[in-house]
């Protein structure tokens, strides 16, 4: 097929100019310009079409017969009238698309360009970009690249400049924050503006006064439209009245909902085993050594794209949480008490479930900021927050922003002290550790853990702990890749722990419009230790509760002693197994 294509253009090259110029009202097989698949081969020829030669003329070569109109001076109709017919027989007088002033290379649609693709790397991580890494320049990576310009603040052009590139590089954290405003009537007639984050609970409600539209009197105080009927939001266990369209409006673009959360009984401290408080851990339960740093729980970000790893962090702390963020990656939150590293990172963002692992450790977070209004809501969570701060945070040279932000443990226990975040002396066990029996339990070789289509994490038994492998969609097709940590030295070694606990949770999208899981209720838990794996339940009625482990009946389990890898898995989809 493509030798018959690319004798088609050859011949079409070769044919004289004046061969069918009389020709341009016939539609027969093979006429050079008159039927689609011959319409392919032209505009390919000339630049203009990049998609595969088929004979179907879809969109894709609809678009390049526009783009072709548009730049030759024909009315970009996209229909092969006379006009663009004898056009495209006429060689000689054809401007073809590679030849167009300020072309860009990175931006040249036919070629593979290096900056393209870690463009769209960057993009697909924002969740901006969702086709194929191939570092190509195709309409997909166009959209993607204008609509992250918007999100940013530039030029929504679509090429890949300085500005943008400087810009991807930052991620997220180059998007601009827009506080929007609704517009009411205010008594004397004029305009104005209310901020959307600064509503109020109104009372006023009349349904027998006339109806008016809503206005801020000179009070500064909203006066709402009696016509409207009240509905009561809520948000975070509280509630509110509004009595207005204008209001409700605010409320819901502040994220308050229409639907009542669901509620749970808060169900209080786990049962342990052989566990003291002040000597045990509890983010682990070892035994804690002698004179360890354990001043306060800190819960620090990882980074898990494909350009952040290896990882420095993991292979330190005392536990490990694995969460779902936007584009099908995960990012890790590595939990510091009794142990510290004064070489941790990459650090990234906060995400919403965060904080609800932190609660009931009375833990701080620590991340590279967050999407704007989600740190005010972590805080109101009772989860304190550090970010981006000197000289506890630094700047590593061997890698580029955003992946290069590292931290030091001690200095942010510190810190974290200075400012009054300490909540309790001996912060409760974060999961009922004690010493069960384990020969009870089934056998397992390995499990595998699927967080999306892009993400499927591996963890199987060497004998002594559970070592991780991964797919990963952005790396490419192939599975099974070794996970590594690294420290400031430069050595290495594959993550491995000795547990690994994976808690089913329901997954939902964040009225941000973050990928998140549910951490509250109750759902399938898995746990792995010696070889062997435990099929049960995980419980909690608020975000101050631990995990309770349960059987089907109810009744509580206990977990094996030992630094734990907690996957926090969306229970849409289903482990697998290898006995």
């Amino acid at each position: 097929m493509n030798n018959l294509i690319s004798g088609l253009i050859f011949l079409f090259i070769l044919t004289p100019s004046n061969s069918y110029n009389n020709n341009c009202g016939d539609v027969v097989d093979f006429h050079p310009v008159k039927s689609d698949i011959m319409m392919q081969i032209v505009l390919k020829s000339y630049g203009y079409y990049e998609g595969k030669i088929d004979g179907l003329f879809g969109p894709i070569s609809s678009n390049s017969l526009v783009s072709f109109q548009k730049n030759n001076n024909i009315d970009p109709d996209g229909i092969v009238g006379s006009q663009t017919c004898n056009l495209l027989l006429n060689k000689k007088n054809i401007i073809k698309k590679n030849i167009l002033k300020n072309v860009i290379t990175t931006n040249n649609k036919n070629t593979y360009s290096q900056d393209i693709y870690n463009a769209q790397v960057v993009l697909k991580e924002l969740g901006l970009y969702g086709s194929t890494l191939d570092g190509i320049n195709g309409p997909g990576t166009n959209r993607a690249i204008k609509e992250f310009q918007s999100k940013a603040g530039l030029s929504s052009d679509g090429l890949l400049g300085p500005l943008t590139k400087q810009a991807l590089d930052k991620g997220e954290l180059s998007y601009i924050k827009v506080t929007e405003t609704i517009d009411a009537v205010s008594s004397n007639g004029s305009s104005q503006n209310i901020s959307q984050s600064a509503t109020v609970d109104l009372k006023n409600y009349d349904p027998n006064k006339t109806c008016v539209i809503g206005y801020v009197d000179e009070n500064s105080v909203w006066v709402p439209d009696p016509c409207f009927k009240p509905v009561i939001v809520y948000r975070f266990g509280k509630t509110a009245q509004v009595n207005s369209q204008q209001e409700l409006d605010a409320y819901l673009a502040d994220r308050w909902s229409l639907e009542k959360e669901k509620t749970y009984v808060t169900i209080g401290r786990v049962k342990t085993q052989n566990y003291k408080d002040g000597l045990n851990s509890p983010v682990n339960g070892l035994l804690m050594p002698v004179g360890a740093n354990n001043s306060i729980v800190i819960g620090i970000k990882n980074d898990n794209n494909v350009r952040a790893r290896p990882q420095s962090g993991p292979q330190n702390a005392d536990a490990v949480f694995e969460v779902l963020v936007e584009g099908g990656m995960t990012r890790f939150i590595n939990l510091f008490y009794e142990s510290d590293t004064t070489y941790h990172g990459p650090i990234r963002s906060a995400r919403p479930t965060d904080p609800t692992v932190l609660r009931p450790l009375d833990g701080v977070l620590v991340a590279s900021g967050a999407t704007g209004g989600l740190i005010p809501e972590i805080i109101d969570m009772g989860v304190p927050v550090i970010t981006d701060r000197r000289p506890d945070y630094f700047r590593i040279s061997s890698r580029k922003a955003p992946h290069n932000l590292y931290a030091d443990t001690f200095k942010l226990k510190s810190t974290a002290i200075s400012k009054g975040y300490k909540k309790s002396t001996n912060p409760q066990p974060l999961f009922p550790w004690g010493d069960p029996n384990i020969n009870s339990w089934t056998s397992l070789t390995s499990l595998k853990l699927k967080f999306s289509s892009q993400t499927t994490t591996t963890w199987t038994w060497n004998g002594s702990s559970y070592s991780r492998t991964y797919y990963d969609a952005y790396r490419g097709s192939t599975s099974g890749n070794v996970h590594t940590w690294i420290n400031q030295n430069g050595s290495s070694g594959q993550i491995s722990f000795p547990t690994v606990i994976a808690l089913f949770c329901e997954p939902y999208i964040h009225p941000l419009q973050l990928p998140s899981v549910k951490t509250v209720g109750e759902g399938r838990a898995l746990i792995m230790h010696g070889g062997k794996m435990l099929d049960a339940k995980w419980k909690r009625g608020s975000n101050l509760d631990p995990f309770h482990i349960v059987d089907k009946n109810g009744n509580s389990l206990f977990i094996p002693k030992g630094k734990p890898w907690i996957s926090l898995v969306p229970s849409t989809y289903l482990p697998t197994f290898d006995n």
